[in-house]
């Protein structure tokens, strides 16, 4: 008898010259969010961010190309400087993924983990990646560590 497949996992570590508080901040609040929140070269609103556990956000995408993506989700942990756990999805869609970002001081510095689960397939994971490893380095200018954030 044969499994079915699995979605596949995307997982990206990454290294932030500013410790676990500010990176969390930069999460968890809406205005710091929406200055960094989406890909390189695509401005976002982040209308709502409910921070508590069953608390919904929703961020509004303005692709360069003028294509609107909408995505809502719910945070389902928040553990204050540590992480946190959120569904993330097209708004009006019908799957949901499950991001989990994690923090860990590193004296001062941080390295986050952001797990992303529940993708359609390797199409989207990759997609994803790209998406997310932009949006980090956009993170990484928005907490000032313009270029020493770092991939492991």
């Amino acid at each position: 008898m044969t499994e079915p497949p699995q979605s596949p996992v995307l997982e990206i570590i990454r290294i932030f010259d500013a410790p676990p508080a500010q990176v969390f901040e930069a999460w968890l609040d809406r205005e710091e969010w929406q200055s960094w929140i989406g890909p390189e070269g695509v401005d976002c609103e982040v209308p709502l961010l409910e921070r508590r556990v069953g608390g919904h956000y929703r961020v509004i995408m303005h692709l360069p190309d003028g294509n609107i993506v909408r995505v809502t989700g719910i945070f389902k942990a928040i553990d204050a400087n540590k992480g946190f756990v959120m569904t993330w999805g097209a708004e009006g869609g019908t799957s949901e993924t499950l991001v989990t970002v994690s923090l860990r001081d590193l004296h001062g510095r941080t390295e986050l983990t952001l797990r992303h689960e529940g993708l359609r397939g390797a199409a989207d994971r990759d997609s994803h990646d790209r998406g997310w490893r932009s949006a980090l380095n956009k993170l990484a200018n928005h907490l000032g560590s313009r270029g020493k954030a770092r991939a492991l």
